[in-house]
């Protein structure tokens, strides 16, 4: 993948779906003033990189409120396979003519756009395949629900070429994971100041939901970054 003055076309893909057996229709569960989805989209369209938005869900109806979430903030649409989640990648990938792809998991309300932007500087200096700050993987130092992934297009398209599994078809990075040796795959490290590995702030339970309520309803915002949000999670620890 080479380009004169790196000048590739990156997209976000926001990843979201209705459907969930730990929490149904999370993603029009408020946090605050706003359903989940809203977090998502807004925090997400603050990244001063990415050039362009697309929302990825099923064909299935019930994620019909998806469709009109995007169309408030007038992100474009796909929806694709319910179970074949790489296919939509592939699928937009190819549509946008992408070169590199940034995945947006809508489990993650509290995702930052200063660490989205980081994840890209890092990714367009560093000669690797794959690279992610949404874990703590490899030793990143992240907590979970701030940061994203990040993958060239010709990868994508070759994981699409293999011969999958249901799940790898399911989980678009999970291939990734399971051929780690395969792949050049460079974690970003996490700034000391948001360096807490063990924190987690994605949402997929009704306690995880209550957890973020309780961080809402003490003050953070729809514009708070990952510095503040642990800040307050430690002061709540320290009031226990």
């Amino acid at each position: 993948m080479k380009k004169k003055d790196n000048k590739y076309k990156i997209i976000g893909i926001i990843q979201a779906r209705m459907g969930s057996k730990r929490l149904p229709n999370k993603m029009a569960c408020y946090l605050g003033n706003y359903p989940i989805i809203d977090w998502v989209i807004q925090r997400s369209k603050k990244s001063k990189l990415l050039q362009k938005y697309v929302l990825a869900t099923s064909t299935k109806t019930e994620n019909d409120y998806l469709i009109e979430r995007a169309k408030k903030y007038s992100i474009d649409s796909y929806r694709g396979s319910e179970d074949n989640v790489l296919s939509r990648f592939v699928e937009i990938s190819i549509q946008e003519n992408a070169d590199i792809i940034v995945r947006i998991c809508a489990d993650n309300p509290f995702i930052d756009p200063i660490e989205i932007d980081r994840l890209i500087e890092f990714f367009k200096s560093n000669k690797c395949e794959y690279s992610f700050n949404h874990q703590n993987r490899l030793d990143g130092g992240y907590a979970d629900g701030f940061g994203a992934e990040i993958f060239t297009s010709d990868l994508l398209y070759y994981i699409n070429d293999q011969t999958l599994n249901k799940s790898h078809r399911e989980h678009v990075t999970k291939y990734i994971w399971d051929n780690k040796t395969m792949f050049k795959i460079k974690p970003l490290k996490s700034p000391k100041k948001i360096n807490y590995p063990l924190y987690k702030f994605d949402v997929d339970t009704i306690q995880d939901k209550f957890f973020l309520d309780n961080l809402v309803s003490s003050g953070i915002s729809i514009d708070s970054d990952t510095k503040s949000i642990i800040n307050l999670y430690k002061s709540l620890i320290l009031l226990r």
